[in-house]
């Protein structure tokens, strides 16, 4: 069989995997808060955007990015809030990224498992969904050093969670994110629904992609490893669909 037929049938199993395989995710092109600052990306040649999102979707890598003209594919990239503006955000490349509909965590109630120095004018966990990104150490949420400390946010109603993003503290101690368990519920009983393992940098835009079925009202991010965590969130986004 000639390689131009083998790859005539790979592409049209791909296009199929696209449309009809419920574990394939569903990327649409975005062109509002492209991120800017990749810090690293797993990259490699493919023929088509469809290779590419198969690819971006094994991974379960919440972006991808494609450029059309040199058929390059870039997923599973790890970015910053702030550096060097990035190739990736202008012509031939295109940005995608898992479907959504809203940041369901937008100024929604939260508890937390402690609060560092009891100081919660300063580190209280409605910081974590107040819609601001601090460059500081103050106005964010920040547990006090414990072993499994945890924040949870309240939906108000039951929702399909797609993703979760956090930005990580800016200032210094961007390791203390590390272990961070996804975990999901509608009533007392948690059911894990995503992973981060990092650890991560300062100043990093995490982000964690949720295991089908990942509908629930209650939200709970928790470090599961270790001793001595504080769990540090400027700000977490929730998408739902």
């Amino acid at each position: 069989m000639s390689a131009i037929i083998l790859n005539l049938i790979l592409m049209w199993l791909l296009s199929q995997c696209l449309v009809g395989d419920p574990r394939m995710l569903d990327y649409s092109k975005i062109v509002h808060n492209i991120p800017s600052f990749p810090m690293s990306c797993s990259s490699g040649s493919v023929v088509t955007l469809t290779e590419c999102a198969s690819i971006a979707s094994g991974s379960k890598s919440v972006r991808l990015f494609f450029n059309k003209n040199e058929r390059l594919c870039y997923w599973s990239c790890v970015f910053l809030s702030n550096g060097t503006r990035s190739k990736l955000c202008i012509s031939p490349w295109s940005a995608y990224e898992v479907k959504w509909k809203k940041n369901s965590a937008l100024r929604k109630p939260t508890i937390g498992s402690s609060v560092y120095q009891g100081l919660y004018s300063t580190w209280d966990p409605h910081f974590a969904t107040d819609g601001f990104v601090q460059n500081g150490g103050t106005q964010i949420f920040h547990t006090a050093f414990e072993q499994y400390p945890w924040i949870r946010i309240d939906l108000l109603e039951t929702l399909s969670i797609s993703f979760i993003r956090i930005y990580n503290r800016r200032d210094g101690g961007g390791q203390r994110f590390h272990d961070v368990a996804v975990e999901v519920t509608n009533n007392s009983d948690y059911a894990q629904r995503g992973f981060y393992k990092g650890p991560a940098v300062t100043g990093e835009i995490v982000d964690i992609l949720c295991d089908y079925p990942a509908i629930a009202r209650y939200v709970r991010l928790r470090i599961t490893e270790g001793s001595g965590n504080s769990l540090n969130i400027p700000e977490l986004e929730i998408y739902t669909t």
